[in-house]
């Protein structure tokens, strides 16, 4: 079972990291080649937000088994955690915030950003706030992305049986 736990773990932060960190890439790029042809720069990133807002539900799914695969292995760690040690409580802490990012993007963020995308054109308001969730999910999905990256490279770093 721990076994299993390990691939699942890998699996959802490689799609949390990658998979972000490859959405933030090509949103970037599709802007500046939005950009070049005389788009304007609020359009050409609101024609790239259902990217974001669709990769919303594969993060919670994957931050979901993240958080399964990590309970797993934390009850087969005990012995680890009962001593403090740093490099175990560093990864886990590395997992939770990732996970917890991930939640905060796909429930939090996402579904309002979706229910104002029609309305950004015409009305004001709803670009504003669009806009102010916009600049909150940069620091949320950034969190995701880093912690997730932080979470599958602590383990090469610090020595012991836990890193298997």
């Amino acid at each position: 079972m721990i076994k299993i736990a390990r691939i699942v773990r890998l699996v959802a932060l490689a799609i949390l990291f990658g998979g972000g960190t490859g959405i933030v890439f090509a949103a970037i790029t599709l802007v500046h080649a939005a950009k070049a042809q005389g788009i304007p720069v609020a359009e050409a990133a609101a024609t790239n937000a259902p990217i974001f807002l669709e990769f919303a539900k594969v993060a919670a799914a994957f931050a979901i088994a993240l958080v399964v695969a990590e309970a797993i292995e934390i009850k087969g760690d005990l012995k680890n955690l009962e001593k403090r040690s740093k490099w175990p409580m560093a990864r886990y802490f590395a997992s939770i915030v990732a996970a917890v990012a991930a939640f905060i993007f796909a429930f939090g963020i996402a579904p309002p950003m979706k229910d104002l995308q029609p309305k950004i054109k015409a009305d004001q308001a709803a670009h504003a706030e669009f806009t102010r969730l916009h600049e909150v999910s940069r620091g949320v999905f950034s969190a995701m992305i880093v912690f997730a990256m932080a979470s599958m490279i602590i383990p090469v770093l610090g020595p012991g049986k836990h890193m298997e």
